[in-house]
């Protein structure tokens, strides 16, 4: 290897921890033209190319690195870096193994990164096993500790997911992202106040993140406080103005504060940004629904569901726009759907139930009745008991009668 190929590469080291990419890159490009098999010159230049997001160009260099040296585990590690971004994940799963083939007990980078990818795959036990053995390899390896985190609270494990994120702010007391994912496992956990107490944290550390501002506005609006989640959701968008979740909560809190023009408007900018977005169509129908457009809420229903197969709220939500227009029949195809997809849906048995007694099926009424008694009495609500209650005694009056 040419000596001043080296002294390039070195001055190279210093520039990029000083992020100085285009100095860097230069003297990458340098020391390759005087030794074009330098692998580390190009595995260096790679990771300059990565930190600039051409991953193209990142791929070909670890990919030459990789040719001149088989067993450079950081090499492969970081291709897979660019994989994972590309959403390539069964293809960087594979370069994470041979960078853990190759040092199995000095890659907890590589461990944590596979977990990532089996994550994403929807391995979330094998993300879990992965995660362990980064944290055993490096027990102060913060962002394994949150990764980790993540997976719980996905799985609803968040009290273990709480566990992991203080462990990681005990290493890294300003991580954000990591405020950030405490507060998500506090609010679904009902503890608003103290979810809040850290997205602001999280704001106070990284003050220009829409991520952030996004989630405290939706804790804000399930705690009533619409306009203040609405001010959450403003600066959300314009951190970030092709953020089409933040619209769409936006569009909920707009809505429940009596204003549907405007809630309808950020539904349809959502839409345009991301045509695919279930929640986004299923919201626009509830909108339309309660303005009384049946037949367009039923399209977006429609549009929701085939994009969200398994969405038992939509099925349930057009069977109630079905029902509305006395087409019992097919309202009862959706309520069956969503009991599918959500077994103790009990509106969607008691809904059903005064589909069949519309039909005048009084037994599978009387059935669905009776199942939804059984489900809401295990929850104690006395007003829908005195519902049902009112429903099973129609049905009896109704027999009665006819006999």
């Amino acid at each position: 290897m040419s000596d001043f190929a080296t002294a390039y590469n070195n001055r190279e080291n210093v520039k990029s921890d000083l992020v100085d990419h285009s100095g860097a890159m230069a003297n990458y490009d340098r020391a390759i033209e005087l030794d074009s098999d330098y692998a580390e010159a190009y595995f260096k230049r790679g990771n300059v190319k990565y930190d600039l997001g051409d991953y193209s160009g990142a791929r070909e260099d670890y990919d030459r690195a990789i040719e001149l040296n088989p067993d450079y585990a950081e090499a492969y590690n970081n291709r897979g870096n660019v994989k994972f971004g590309l959403g390539e994940h069964r293809s960087a799963i594979k370069d994470y193994d041979r960078a853990i083939k190759l040092k199995p007990n000095d890659h907890a980078l590589a461990y944590n990164n596979r977990g990532s990818c089996k994550f994403l795959s929807g391995d979330s036990i094998g993300a879990i096993d992965d995660y362990d053995r980064a944290i055993e390899l490096d027990s102060d390896y913060a962002n394994a500790y949150v990764n980790r985190g993540n997976v719980k609270a996905n799985s609803g494990d968040h009290r273990g997911a709480i566990a992991d994120f203080n462990q990681a702010l005990k290493l890294d007391p300003d991580d954000a992202l990591a405020y950030n994912s405490l507060g998500i496992s506090k609010a679904d956990l009902g503890e608003h106040s103290e979810a809040i107490a850290d997205y602001d944290r999280a704001i106070e550390l990284d003050p220009n993140n829409a991520l952030i501002y996004n989630n405290r506005g939706i804790v804000k609006s399930n705690l009533g406080d619409h306009s203040e989640a609405i001010a959450d959701y403003n600066r959300a968008i314009e951190l970030k103005p092709d953020y089409a979740g933040a619209y769409n909560n936006r569009g909920i809190a707009k809505y429940d504060l009596g204003d549907p023009t405007g809630a309808m408007a950020d539904y349809d900018r959502a839409i345009e940004l991301n045509s695919d977005y279930a929640d986004v169509y299923y919201n626009r129908g509830n909108a339309k629904a309660d303005s009384n457009e049946y037949s367009e809420a039923i399209k977006d229903y429609d549009r929701a569901i085939k994009l969200k197969p398994d969405f038992a709220e939509a099925y349930y939500n057009r069977g109630d726009v079905n029902r509305i227009l006395d087409h019992n029949s097919e309202a009862i195809a959706d309520y069956d759907r969503a009991i599918e997809h959500k077994s103790n849906y009990t509106k969607a048995y008691y809904h059903r139930g005064q589909a069949y007694a519309s039909l005048k099926k009084k037994e599978k009424a009387r059935q669905d009745f009776l199942k939804a008694r059984e489900l809401v009495g295990q929850s104690g609500n006395d007003q829908s008991l005195n519902l049902i209650d009112k429903a099973l005694s129609e049905l009896d009056n109704e027999n009665n009668n006819s006999s």
